[in-house]
Parts: C-alpha cells; sequence; structure tokens
C-alpha cells in the first residue's frame, strides 16, 4: 500500500463522525466520555423508543408541527463537575415543567367542540402572578412561552384558546408547577379530561404512574372536581398531576419538586386542595 493513500474504511464506515469527534466505536467503547453530558443536548431518542404508539384524538405522531421541544435527558443525580446538586436540580425542573405545558394543552385542544348558546356562562382561563396564595410566582406565561417556540394554539380546533403557564415556587427555585389548559365550549369533559391523562402518560420524559388516578371534591358538592394521580418522571421524582374539566374549559397541572424522590413524597389529595383554588384563581368570566 502506497503512504500516500487512505487507510480503507472500517467495518462501520469509516470517515469523519457524524458527532463531530474521532469515529466513535458502535457500543461506545474505546472513547473517553465527557465528563458532564449537556442536559440541553438535541440529539434524539434519549434512550426512548423512536416509534411512539398510536394516540387518540388527534395527538399528533410527530411534535415539531405543535412546537413542542425535545426533551433533554435528565442531569446525572447527586450533580455533576462544577454545577452542583442544587444547579441540576434547576435543569429537571425547567425542562420538566415546560414539556409537560406542552403535552397537556396538544392533548386538551384535540376534542370537538360543542356548539349553540343553551350551555352555561362562557369563561376564559387567565394565569395570575402568583398561585395558592402566593406558593407559586408566574415565570413565563403563555406569550412568554410562544416567544420562546412552545406554543399550541395552532392545534386548537375552531373557538379553543390555549393558555399555557410555567411558575417556579416562590421559597425554592428547584420546584415549579406547570399550567396547560384551554377555553371554549367542550361537548364531552368527562372525555377530554381522559384525553389528557392519557397523553401526559404517553408524553416525554416517560411518566409513569405510581397512584393511581382518584377524584376529589376538596370544597365539598358545590365545589370543583378534581382528578389527581401521581407520576414518576424520569425515573427519579414523583409528581401530583391534577387536572379538571368542565363545558367551558379544561386543564392540568403538575406540582414538580426535586425534593420529591420517593411516591410518599408526593401528597395528591394535598395537590387536589392545591388544585381547586387554582381552579377558582384562573377561571373568570369570558
Amino acid at each position: 500500500m502506497s503512504h500516500n493513500q487512505p487507510p480503507p474504511p472500517g467495518p462501520y464506515g469509516g470517515g469523519p463522525s457524524p458527532y463531530g469527534g474521532a469515529q466513535p466505536h458502535p457500543y461506545g467503547g474505546g472513547q473517553q466520555q465527557p465528563a458532564e453530558p449537556n442536559p440541553y443536548a438535541q440529539a434524539p431518542g434519549y434512550g426512548y423508543p423512536q416509534q411512539q404508539p398510536p394516540q387518540g384524538y388527534g395527538y399528533p405522531q410527530q411534535a415539531g408541527p405543535y412546537g413542542q421541544p425535545p426533551y433533554p435527558a435528565p442531569p446525572a443525580p447527586g450533580g455533576g463537575g462544577g454545577g452542583g446538586g442544587g444547579g441540576n436540580r434547576t435543569k429537571i425542573i425547567a425542562v420538566t415543567v415546560a414539556g409537560i405545558v406542552v403535552v397537556g394543552a396538544i392533548v386538551t385542544g384535540a376534542v370537538v367542540l360543542a356548539g349553540g348558546d343553551d350551555g352555561p356562562e362562557a369563561m376564559k382561563l387567565v394565569t395570575p402572578k402568583t398561585l395558592a396564595d402566593g406558593t407559586y410566582t408566574l415565570d413565563k406565561g403563555t406569550d412568554d412561552l410562544d416567544h420562546e417556540g412552545t406554543s399550541v394554539q395552532g392545534s386548537m380546533p375552531e373557538g379553543a384558546t390555549s393558555v399555557l403557564a410555567q411558575y417556579k415556587r416562590s421559597d425554592d427555585d428547584n420546584s415549579g408547577l406547570a399550567f396547560s389548559g384551554m377555553y371554549g365550549e367542550i361537548s364531552d369533559p368527562d372525555t377530554v379530561r381522559d384525553e389528557m391523562f392519557k397523553g401526559f402518560e404517553g408524553g416525554d420524559g416517560s411518566p409513569s404512574v405510581e397512584k393511581e388516578r382518584k377524584r376529589f371534591q376538596p370544597e365539598g358538592a358545590d365545589g370543583p372536581s378534581v382528578e389527581c394521580e401521581v407520576v414518576k418522571l424520569y425515573d427519579r421524582i414523583y409528581a401530583p398531576a391534577c387536572a379538571w374539566a368542565v363545558e367551558t374549559d379544561a386543564a392540568m397541572v403538575l406540582d414538580v419538586n426535586a425534593e420529591n424522590t420517593s411516591a410518599s413524597d408526593a401528597d395528591m389529595e394535598a395537590f387536589a386542595k392545591v388544585t381547586a383554588g387554582i381552579y377558582q384563581d384562573t377561571r373568570k368570566p369570558a
């Protein structure tokens, strides 16, 4: 072989790596791993299956048209070099809350609205600066998220309006709350609520149900009816998720706290009471 000839290609198709470095070993061997993975890397997959199962109610088979951002891999438990555990917890809270905001709204919008003028008084959803007596402070509202490319209004049926919000806990930046809803005339509220939970459970982040759904009426028979469950996110964080659906509006609320590392830490009955208050605070006459 001439010294001027390039070596023959390797068994995996030599040449420049598509990842910008030396040719990777197909199973990761022989390569020095980075000290800390980039939690916002955009490479697809992140260990989840590429093919999603069919979803009901027109749930999109591709996230792109709805602006849903891909989920980064969560930071490693215990933190990494230089950033510390607190920084990594903040990242996973921000990523999870932003993603769940969109998942809930997509499913909520994929419904057929009722028609006619003989229904209940029209309502709209708002996102006040604080929720739960100041426990949560608004971080990003619908317009803020839209400017970042996170919007699902384009997927809404005619006459429906999407409302998204991301809140931070006032006393802990490592905790947050996602609000995702829509308002309009809903023909089948029970089905909408069911579909919200189904879409959420099948979304990115691989939420798995740890405590089955229960119905609560924290304010008695005259108060709102909410349904809640506890899910496990990224195989590490336990979070209560609650939803309501009535003829004028529907929403899902998720409480994400990086300190909740066991199912017993996530109290869905307590969060049902919080959600009933959020129901009152976010619903206003249209």
